[in-house]
This record gives C-alpha cells, sequence and structure tokens, in this order.
C-alpha cells in the first residue's frame, strides 16, 4: 500500500510542478513555519489570497523556477521507489521519509542561493527531526526479538505478536524465503522484512525476518502463514532447540 501511496504523493507534486510554471497566478504555496491562521490575511489586498504569509511565485520568476525544481525532483523521488517497490515487491515507507528530508534539505539550499537570506534555526530544527527520526527507527529496530515464552511464542517490536502455542498447527524449517508480490502493511528493508505480505500465488502471509541468514521457520498458524527467524543462522538453530519440547513432533526440521 505505501508503494502506491508513495506514486500518488510523487504524481501530485510533479503536476503541481507543472502548474507552478504554467499557472502560477494560481498557485497558493503556503510559507512554511508559519504557526498562524490561514485566515489572517493582509487587508483589502487586491492579490485575495495572496499575502504575506504565501509565496508570490508567480512575480518572482527566480522563486517560480526554484519551487518548480523542487516540487519535480521530490515527485521523481516518490515516484521512481514507489513503481520499483511495487514491481518488486518492497515497501517504501521509510524511503518516502527520506526522500521528504533530502527533498527539505535541496530546498533550503538552493532558496538560500536565491535569496542570499540564512535561516540557522531552520537548519538547526531540519537536522534535530532527521536525528530524531534515525533514533526513533534504530530504537523500534534494536528492540526486534523473537521469544519462546513459557505460555506464548513471542515476536516483539514494531508489526510484533504473540500467540499461545495452541495456535501453532505446525512448523517447518526452510532455507528460501518464498517470492512475494507487494507488501501490504509493513517495510522490507536491509536486513528486515516485517509485516504481511502478498505472495506470488495471492495468498498472504506475515514476515518476521530479522536476519538474511537460512534458516527460516515457516509456521502455520490460526492467524495465517508466518516467516519468522533470529539476526544469525545460529540464533535461529536456538529458536529452534527452543521450540523442540515445547510444540514436539509439530516442528519439522531439516
Amino acid at each position: 500500500m505505501s508503494n502506491l501511496i508513495s506514486i500518488a504523493i510523487g504524481v501530485l507534486v510533479i503536476l503541481n510542478a507543472f502548474r507552478i510554471k504554467y499557472l502560477p497566478e494560481k498557485v497558493r504555496i503556503r510559507k512554511p513555519f508559519r504557526l498562524v491562521s490561514f485566515w489572517n490575511r493582509e487587508p483589502f489586498s487586491p492579490k485575495g489570497w495572496m499575502s504575506k504569509y504565501y509565496v508570490d511565485v508567480a512575480n518572482n520568476p527566480e522563486l517560480q523556477r526554484l519551487y518548480f525544481i523542487n516540487y519535480l525532483v521530490t515527485g521523481v523521488l516518490f515516484v521512481v521507489p514507489g513503481v520499483i517497490g511495487f514491481a518488486f515487491g518492497i515497501n517504501v515507507a521509510y524511503y518516502m521519509l527520506f526522500a521528504t528530508f533530502v527533498s527539505g534539505a535541496m530546498f533550503m539550499y538552493a532558496k538560500q542561493r536565491v535569496t542570499g537570506k540564512i535561516d540557522a534555526w531552520k537548519w538547526v530544527l531540519f537536522v534535530v527531526l532527521f536525528v530524531g527520526s534515525v533514533i526513533l527507527w534504530s530504537v523500534t529496530y534494536k528492540h526486534s526479538k523473537v521469544e519462546v515464552l513459557p505460555e506464548t511464542f513471542a515476536i516483539e517490536g514494531d508489526h510484533g505478536i504473540e500467540m499461545p502455542y495452541q495456535s501453532i498447527d505446525s512448523v517447518k524449517v526452510i532455507t528460501e524465503l518464498p517470492k512475494t508480490k507487494y507488501c501490504k502493511a509493513g517495510y522490507s528493508i536491509t536486513r528486515s522484512k516485517k509485516g504481511e505480505f502478498r505472495m506470488k500465488d495471492g495468498s498472504d502471509a506475515k514476515f518476521y525476518i530479522l536476519g538474511k541468514e537460512a534458516p527460516y521457520l515457516q509456521m502455520y498458524t490460526h492467524a495465517g502463514v508466518i516467516f519468522v527467524n533470529r539476526e544469525t543462522a545460529a540464533e535461529t538453530d536456538q529458536l529452534i532447540e527452543e521450540l523442540k519440547p515445547i510444540i514436539g513432533e509439530k516442528l519439522v526440521t531439516l
């Protein structure tokens, strides 16, 4: 779903870029960092909505060109990965966030070159938001783990799940993951593959893959098919050993 959202956002931004280029008098671009009411306009302004809270691109060719290029590049940054992600079943939720930061940094730098005005506080705010996003993602990734608890099988972290052993019908150890068509809810990035994916055969399955190394566990449960492993092959082997005395013959090893 995030792939389609990324493509839709990109197309809308690209269309707006050409609207800025060919219909600048009809474009409304609100200035960022303005924490004021949308209705707070200049009284008796002959331009109507155009006030100090909006960018007047129609009467500023340099700004018009700047916004056109920025919107065009931003749109491409969303469309291209969205198409690639949709084709190869890769979720681009985190890439969309990255693209937003990249386009924002490009725009602030280019605007400084055009206007000659440097707003240091905007760069500080930008860096704080970027670093905060990276830290948040790192913490979320770090807390992902698979645990064999006394009463339940627990997958902790984002897109995690906890289920009683009675809900597990069987578990098969495999050395290769099946191909997926696209991600419905979740993401596929670096070593991780988490969330719900549509398979090549049209069925759905959940993935909690924390490392690229085989083996993997293909679990048939009341909630559907789940593929899971730990960060390393040795840790996954340990997971198998932990499950053996609990689920017994339900576990089919290599």
